[in-house]
């Protein structure tokens, strides 16, 4: 009879687990929304002094453009891939200090689960063509183009405003146009 119960129990609790955990491989829309609102929150406006500076790098969007469904694993590996390069600038020491840092951590916090617990994405194949290569040959440029004016402005407060900027940008075309991609869940 204890055994039973045991029994019975575990496999209650396996369930629980089981069926607790995030749907995977498939990028949610409220993790996307907040990161774009921690991105603005955490420096607040463009500063001023940094007007001069400012750069514009013109964004990829065809990067993100589907008119098929059988390109949507391509925009969603795209989506997948721009929230890594995403991840990648900011695992940097040179952080602006005038930045909310509770904002600054909460937000690389949410990039990071996005990557960590979506990295099946880039498994995914969808026939007839997974056009992601020609996808990744437009974004690349963009976040070297990122990674360059942080590194000429030697990681100046000015070239890290530009870059977030770009990046609420980027974010914001994302959510406008792609969000069928991304599962609707709180955070």
């Amino acid at each position: 009879m204890i055994l039973q119960i045991v029994v019975w129990l575990s496999s209650i609790l396996c369930s629980a687990q089981v069926f607790s955990r995030p749907v995977t491989c498939q990028l949610q829309r409220s993790r996307v929304e907040k990161s774009r609102g921690l991105l603005h929150t955490m420096g607040g406006h463009f500063p001023a002094e940094c007007v001069e500076q400012n750069l514009q790098i013109p964004f990829p969007t065809s990067a993100f453009q589907t008119d098929m469904k059988t390109q949507n694993v391509g925009v969603e590996k795209a989506i997948y891939e721009t929230l890594k390069s995403i991840d990648s600038l900011f695992d940097n020491e040179s952080l602006p200090k005038r930045w909310s840092q509770k904002e600054l951590e909460e937000f690389q916090d949410i990039v990071y689960l996005q990557v960590e617990e979506n990295q099946c994405i880039m498994s995914k194949t969808q026939s007839p063509e997974d056009d992601f290569s020609s996808r990744e040959a437009i974004l690349k440029p963009y976040f070297q183009k990122l990674r360059a004016v942080l590194e000429e402005k030697e990681f100046s407060s000015c070239a890290w405003e530009a870059v977030r900027r770009e990046l609420q940008s980027t974010l914001h075309f994302i959510l406008q146009n792609n969000s069928q991609l991304l599962w609707s869940s709180s955070l």
